[in-house]
């Protein structure tokens, strides 16, 4: 059914990125070249935090297994270590991008671990204010998203060690880079362009699109997820070749391939939860 609702907008994303790989086999090196701006904002705030949408459910999982816990002390510690742990590694990892471009002088760890304590509490208060059986569903939103972060480790990484693209980034700094069409895998080298990991990463939006068949309130609101969703990626595909850190058949590559594994993954989704989700 979800398939179904969005089989358009599939199509026309998947014809897009078919296109823009086949203009990449030809303009990859140009595209890059034209665009490469490192300094860009835009472009170092996307590189710093557009890879959290595939990661972004472990604090919401942690936080929804603290509420649900019923005095289980073990699953509330679980919870809270994921809960807590998520926000304050996010927010870390943030700033360092900032500091690898520059725009910060270091990472302050105590005022990462603050700040990500107060979002993890924040996030704490919101869920428990919500009702158990929506819980129950964001839960098994959150299952799906943790398979779908598994497959995109699995798919993506794999697909960088075989390919072994280098990144425009390192070939024009010198060294022993050469630029190879994405077509032409290098095969184990030590290049990693092809595909995007923060493209693929941003894909985890995506998640998103299931909202409209498991909450009321969403219902209405399938172009629009499905529109913002694939803007967000997009951006970020954007942002990667601003940074010179991928060409364009790189990040097209991604998001066509975290497509594909949404799509094959729903269906197995509705079957499994189907119960759980008519639940009111």
């Amino acid at each position: 059914m979800i398939n179904k609702q969005y089989k358009y907008g599939y199509l026309a994303v998947i014809v897009l990125c078919v296109a823009a790989m086949a203009a990449g086999a030809k303009y990859d090196w140009m595209i890059t070249d034209t665009l490469y701006n490192p300094q860009n904002m835009f472009g170092v705030i996307f590189e710093a935090a557009s890879w959290l949408p595939v990661y972004a459910f472990i604090p919401v999982l942690g936080a929804c297994n603290m509420v649900r816990s019923k005095n289980n002390m073990t699953t509330f510690t679980v919870g809270a270590f994921l809960l807590i742990a998520s926000c304050c590694i996010f927010s870390y990892s943030v700033c360092d991008h900032f500091v690898a471009r520059g725009f910060m002088r270091k990472v302050n760890p105590y005022l990462c671990g603050i700040f990500g304590g107060v979002v993890a509490a924040a996030l704490f208060l919101v869920i428990r204010g919500v009702k158990r059986s929506v819980i129950r569903k964001m839960q098994a939103v959150c299952g799906f998203a943790f398979v779908y972060m598994l497959s995109y480790l699995a798919v993506i990484f794999a697909l960088k060690m075989v390919f072994g693209r280098d990144r425009y980034e390192d070939i024009i700094t010198g060294g022993e880079y050469l630029f190879a069409e994405w077509f032409r895998p290098v095969f184990f080298s030590s290049g990693s362009s092809f595909p995007s990991g923060h493209t693929a990463a941003a894909m985890g939006i995506v998640v998103l699109l299931l909202l409209p068949f498991i909450f009321r309130p969403f219902k209405n609101l399938k172009l629009p997820l499905f529109v913002f969703c694939y803007a967000y990626a997009f951006l970020t595909a954007f942002s990667r070749i601003i940074m010179g850190r991928h060409f364009v058949s790189d990040t097209a590559a991604a998001i066509l391939i975290m497509t594909i594994i949404f799509i094959i993954l729903t269906p197995k989704f509705e079957k499994l939860y189907k119960k759980e989700l008519l639940k009111e």
